[in-house]
């Protein structure tokens, strides 16, 4: 166990000032700043300190894209042809890579837990990878590596419009229907169960992507485990 003195800290509302904190396998056992503290036996932290920061919606391959379409007078669609073109490119590996760097970025910058909007599953014709969710596994040990908290959002996408079959990348995001996906998302979540600093979740990519009659089995299979959505 480490002790720290905090110069000054966010706590219950308030700057508190000489805040003590105890830390024992990376985590807090005691915030105190209303006992006298002995300074020479804690680790001075000076400045304002304040509680890590949450990343509610990641796509963390969306890190890319960056400084490649803020220029010129591109639409929505442009943007997205960029994107796609990216997710087609990645795999297991280059996925881990680049979500461990922008992972330890978010680290960088205060963010201590990411909430991840994860739906590039499968191989970029569609076919599953070997293990089915090896990219999934990818973000996870990208937040380990980064010492990032993740709930790892396994998204359902099924069309690509109302009404229309996956096409193109698109593929690549798409289970065969609501059950196909609750049985894989499943399986990832059974693993994770047990892991530190993981939680298993679910979303809905859209109501475009998701048709309604299959909204309610996504729901159900999620019961228990947060469920996020693109509206």
């Amino acid at each position: 166990m480490t002790d720290y003195l905090l110069e000054r800290a966010w706590v219950d509302g308030a700057i508190r000032d000489d805040v003590l904190v105890s830390v024992a396998d990376g985590r807090f056992t005691r915030v105190d700043w209303q006992e006298p503290v002995d300074a020479m036996a804690a680790v001075p932290v000076p400045g304002l300190t304040i509680p890590g920061l949450a990343n509610g919606h990641s796509h963390a391959f969306h890190r890319a894209l960056r400084g490649r379409t803020q220029r010129g007078s591109g639409t929505f669609w442009t943007w997205r042809e960029q994107m796609y073109a990216l997710a087609e490119r990645l795999d297991p590996d280059s996925y881990l890579a680049l979500a461990t760097a922008t992972y330890r970025e978010m680290v960088a910058a205060g963010i201590t837990t990411v909430g991840e909007f994860h739906y590039l599953h499968h191989q970029p014709d569609g076919t599953p990878y070997d293990d089915a969710n090896a990219m999934g596994d990818a973000l996870v040990q990208a937040a380990r590596d980064a010492g990032l908290r993740i709930a790892l959002l396994d998204t359902c996408y099924l069309s690509s419009g109302f009404g229309a079959a996956p096409e193109g990348v698109q593929r690549r995001y798409a289970d065969a229907d609501a059950d196909a996906w609750a049985s894989r998302a499943h399986a990832r979540g059974s693993a994770l169960s047990h892991v530190d600093g993981v939680v298993a979740g679910a979303a809905i990519h859209s109501v475009r992507a998701v048709p309604r009659d299959q909204l309610a089995a996504v729901a159900g299979a999620a019961s228990g485990r947060p469920l996020h959505v693109h509206l």
